[in-house]
């Protein structure tokens, strides 16, 4: 797929970068799904769509139904993901090989466990990147520590006249 033979339309067609390359009218991939960037300078980089998109020059993770949550894959990943940048092989366009991806061990706890693990990830990402749900929560914060330290500097001993 390229972008000049993508007919127009609102599906993103991610590649090999962070984000979609452009867009497409047909998807190859629907619902929650993990993705492995699979060549070029983002190869090993893992990102995480929900509804349909159009998947070229990189790869999905499946998760098994029941057993592993898809968001819950997509955050063990990212937190190893300096380890799946070491699989990229290839000189000149770096690739990373679907069977190093496959090969790799994940811990299975309990789905209940997953569920919570991902809550508070979700949180502290959105704390972190999303600058409408960050900055606001980082401005409070730093009004209430203002408050507190200006109450300190400028409360004094009462002393007898």
């Amino acid at each position: 797929m390229t972008a000049t033979s993508a007919a127009l339309g609102d599906v993103p067609v991610v590649a090999n970068a962070p984000e979609p390359a452009y867009f497409h009218n047909v998807s190859n991939r629907d619902g929650e799904t993990v993705v492995v960037a699979r060549s070029g300078a983002y190869a090993g980089f893992v990102s995480y769509w929900r509804g349909p998109i159009f998947l070229t020059d990189a790869f999905s993770v499946h998760p098994h139904d029941g057993v592993l949550m898809p968001r819950f894959v997509f955050h063990l990943l990212r937190a190893r993901q300096a380890q799946l940048h070491a699989f990229k092989a290839g000189a000149g366009v770096p690739h990373v090989r679907v069977k190093d991806v496959e090969s790799y061990e994940v811990p299975v706890p309990p789905l209940d466990v997953q569920a919570r693990v991902v809550e508070i990830l979700d949180k502290f990402d959105a704390l972190v990147n999303d600058v409408s749900v960050g900055l606001p929560a980082e401005i409070a914060a730093r009004r209430k520590q203002y408050e507190y330290y200006r109450h300190k500097l400028l409360t004094f001993p009462e002393r007898a006249a």
